[in-house]
């Protein structure tokens, strides 16, 4: 496989995207609208934020560019996912129109599959994402909420995935997942990065977070950088924000690592169930012949 042109410098909390430095922590905006979302990115970018990750169906486009008036492009980057129904060629284009009219801009830096649709050929999905990173409105092309199967299979279109965004944290993770897309050069953004808050009332995240005179939620984080993995957490609280990207300046030992890494291997992921109302279901259970038939 070729390199990515994404490095990630974990002991300096840095990520590298083609010679540009951010900071190894985004902030994700689910499920900020409206006044609150605007003012939480603008607040984000002041605080030093540099990923802004959003999504089709978060509903906050334009918020989000609201936020970001009189801030510099050239300095952001701007995630951004396609829907479960929108992934044929045609509707993929339309979605990324939309998308760059909402966000008053004339690209997106990473563009994802929210969730993959298996009656919807991968080959054509990533052929049109390809389509639009030649004409200069995507960057860089991602999948989110896949599989290694899935990865297999969408490797072999031969078009090429910088970024994966699945659910990581200290109570969830797949090592292997971890392990194949570093062989791959795809790197990890972890969506859900202090499981919905609940990280903060962890006692071992505490333990750990005493020795070094830093939050649960900040070792969370720094467990992820460490990783190589890029968390996009949320936050409309300033205090919050800037406790998220503050840990540039400890480092986990191994021995915490392997802990954390032993714990979050033995959880269990989110599951999206039909009761939801989306009207489709996960993925995470399909064999290799079974993602994106022909």
């Amino acid at each position: 496989m070729g390199s990515s042109p994404i490095e990630v410098d974990a002991a300096r909390c840095l990520c590298r995207i083609e010679g540009t430095d951010y900071p190894a922590v985004g902030f994700g905006t689910y499920p900020l609208t409206g006044e609150v979302c605007s003012e939480a990115v603008k607040n984000a970018v002041d605080a030093g934020y540099r990923m802004i990750d959003t999504a089709t169906s978060y509903g906050n486009f334009p918020s989000i560019a609201k936020g970001l008036k009189g801030k510099d492009r050239s300095r952001l980057y701007l995630n951004s996912k396609v829907w479960h129904d929108k992934l044929r060629p045609e509707d993929l284009h339309q979605d990324l129109e939309e998308t760059l009219q909402l966000l008053e801009t004339n690209y997106i830096d990473a563009y994802f599959m929210h969730w993959p649709n298996r009656k919807i050929p991968i080959k054509d999905t990533l052929r049109a994402m390809e389509e639009e990173k030649k004409k200069k409105r995507i960057r860089h092309i991602g999948l989110s909420n896949v599989t290694v199967n899935h990865l297999r299979k969408a490797l072999e279109v031969g078009v090429p995935i910088t970024w994966v965004q699945v659910e990581m944290h200290p109570y969830y993770y797949d090592p292997q997942f971890l392990d194949f897309c570093r062989k791959n050069s795809i790197v990890v953004q972890a969506w859900r990065p202090l499981n919905l808050g609940r990280i903060g009332q962890d006692e071992l995240l505490h333990e750990i977070g005493k020795k070094h005179g830093k939050t649960a939620c900040q070792v969370a984080l720094r467990w992820l950088v460490q990783h190589g993995c890029i968390p996009i957490p949320g936050s409309k609280s300033k205090n919050h924000m800037q406790e998220n990207i503050d840990i540039a300046n400890f480092l986990l030992s191994d021995e915490e690592m392997k802990k954390l890494n032993e714990r979050a291997a033995a959880g269990t992921r989110f599951r999206l169930k039909l009761e939801y109302g989306l009207g489709f279901t996960d993925e995470f259970d399909l064999s290799y012949e079974e993602c994106w038939p022909k």
